[in-house]
C-alpha cells in the first residue's frame, strides 16, 4: 500500500474538484482502518498539499450539518510534482 498522505494527493490526478469527504469516501475500501482517515486529518493533509503548492482551494460549500466543506483541485505543479514523485506508487488490486 502507498502511504496515505500520497493517497490522498494522488486523488486529486482525475482534475475535479473534491473535499475532504470526498477524499474520505473514495479511500475508505482501502484505507479504512487506518486511525487517520477521518475529516480532520485528511483536511489537515489537504492544507498541506494546498500550502505546498500541490492543490488550489476552488469551491466552498456547506455540508448536512452547517459545516464548512472546502473544495480543492489539483495545481499544474501538483500534477507536475505528483506525476514525477508518486505517479509510481500503485496499490495492489
Amino acid at each position: 500500500m502507498m502511504p496515505l498522505y500520497y493517497a490522498i494527493v494522488k486523488h486529486f490526478m482525475d482534475g475535479g474538484k473534491h473535499c475532504a469527504e470526498d477524499v474520505i469516501d473514495a479511500l475508505k475500501p482501502d484505507y479504512g482502518g487506518y486511525k487517520l482517515l477521518t475529516r480532520k486529518d485528511v483536511e489537515e493533509a489537504l492544507a498541506t498539499a494546498k500550502e505546498n503548492g500541490l492543490l488550489d482551494e476552488v469551491d466552498y460549500g456547506l455540508d448536512g450539518e452547517g459545516g464548512l466543506r472546502v473544495f480543492f483541485q489539483v495545481t499544474d505543479f501538483g500534477r507536475d510534482m505528483i506525476e514525477r514523485y508518486i505517479g509510481k506508487y500503485e496499490n495492489p488490486k
